[in-house]
């Protein structure tokens, strides 16, 4: 008998940790489950003592995660692996000398050890949260109960390749104008901090009446000089209370409704979160697993706070007895063409069919959407940070512009 580290949420959502005495993972999930426990983690602690149970537990919850990409590559590797027969301890230890990342290496590695000891693939792979998510080792299990795991493993790489490919675009569409803006505070602090002040000495020696915008220029100068700890500690604390917010489920709530309300980027993270919705659960539902629990999944794999809840909305108005299309109607949050092709799956019986489809159609959109951003941005850019740094050199020119007028008009004077 082992004891096991295991984190979960209860019906109401609220997050659950704690330690459970059992065999093997398989048989602390399913008394987990029959608590009334939707599991999301479980890893075994090799150890009685609470000190070190309670650093074990810690490093479930911190340590570092496999990326969708590594993820995605391992499962199209681990596919061929399961079509060509390859014994699945061997194979998945040439998977983890072959990987480069350390996290998914050492799980596998584990893994491997675990499978011959006995363990079922999934309950070995829910003993490793930090390199398989709860969806993947469901997904894992699913295949194994039907006898279909080198299916499910190409379908799974499938969709993390999609989900990777969708995320890049975004992040890609996105990166390029926060990039701009800190080149620009970055080149006006430097413009205010070195060479403003030159200026500002010299037109003080000369005692000459400078121009209002010149004036503005070197008080911000000086104000930014003289405060400069203070906006640094300023900037410091305000990072620190945004990154403990958006810790809290109100923070998360707030900053992702923002995310997808937002102009201009706003519409790209909502389809591209729309895409990832309607494939997930596409694959949740070709897998066999029951609607209840797929959506369950799905709310936790979407990446949005706010989509997330709706899913778990539509998941009680399902549970009260409203069919699937008009469970999610309810909630508000979905646009009418998710809502169309899922109630024409629903009425033909290929629901996960029509979901794939859909999701295929946000991630068309999402492509052409971010190489269209990506022209009309760069432009726009360029006139902003020519803009913002003309305006700090122009006005530091402009009273050498006034002397040379007035030393024109005295010559014709004269």
């Amino acid at each position: 008998m082992a004891n096991f580290a295991y984190v979960a949420k209860s019906e109401d959502g609220t997050e659950v940790t704690g330690f459970q005495a059992g065999t093997t993972s398989d048989e602390v999930v399913d008394h987990l489950h029959r608590r009334g426990l939707i599991v999301l983690h479980v890893v075994e602690s090799r150890t009685r003592d609470s000190g070190r149970q309670s650093s074990q537990f810690m490093a479930l919850m911190t340590q570092g995660r496999v990326g969708t990409r590594d993820l995605s590559l391992f499962s199209s590797q681990f596919s061929t692996v399961l079509e060509a027969g390859v014994p699945l301890v061997r194979g998945l230890r040439s998977l983890a000398s072959d990987t480069t990342n350390r996290t998914l290496s050492k799980a596998l590695d584990d893994v491997a050890t675990r499978l011959e000891s006995g363990e079922t693939l999934g309950g070995a792979m829910a003993a490793h949260p930090e390199a398989f998510n709860v969806m993947f080792v469901s997904m894992i299990r699913a295949g194994e109960r039907a006898g279909t795991l080198d299916l499910l493993v190409g379908q799974l790489a499938t969709y993390l390749e999609r989900l990777d490919n969708i995320q890049t675009k975004v992040k890609s569409a996105l990166s390029y104008p926060i990039f701009v803006l800190s080149f620009v505070l970055l080149a006006g602090a430097f413009l205010l901090l070195q060479v403003v002040p030159t200026f500002s000495k010299i037109y003080g020696d000369m005692g000459q009446k400078l121009p209002t915008l010149t004036r503005a220029m070197i008080t911000a100068s000086n104000l930014l000089r003289e405060n400069i700890l203070l906006f640094l500690a300023a900037l410091v604390v305000l990072g620190f209370l945004a990154t403990l917010g958006f810790r809290t489920d109100r923070g998360r709530l707030l900053r992702d409704r923002f995310v997808i309300s937002v102009p201009i980027f706003g519409p790209i993270v909502r389809k591209a979160v729309m895409s990832r919705f309607t494939r997930t659960l596409s694959i949740l539902v070709r897998s066999g697993l029951p609607i209840m629990e797929s959506l369950t999944m799905v709310a936790g794999a979407v990446g949005n706070v706010v989509i997330a809840r709706a899913v778990e909305d539509a998941r009680g108005h399902l549970a009260a007895g409203a069919g699937v299309t008009e469970a999610f109607r309810r909630t508000g949050k979905f646009p009418e063409m998710v809502l169309q092709m899922m109630a024409t799956g629903e009425e033909a019986g290929n629901m996960e069919t029509m979901l794939q489809k859909t999701s295929d159609f946000y991630d068309r959109q999402v492509e052409a959407a971010t190489q269209s951003l990506a022209q009309l941005i760069e432009p726009v850019m360029v006139v902003f940070v020519g803009a913002v740094i003309g305006v700090i050199v122009v006005s530091m020119f402009l009273p050498i512009f006034n002397l040379g007028d007035a030393i024109v008009k005295g010559g014709a004077n004269l």
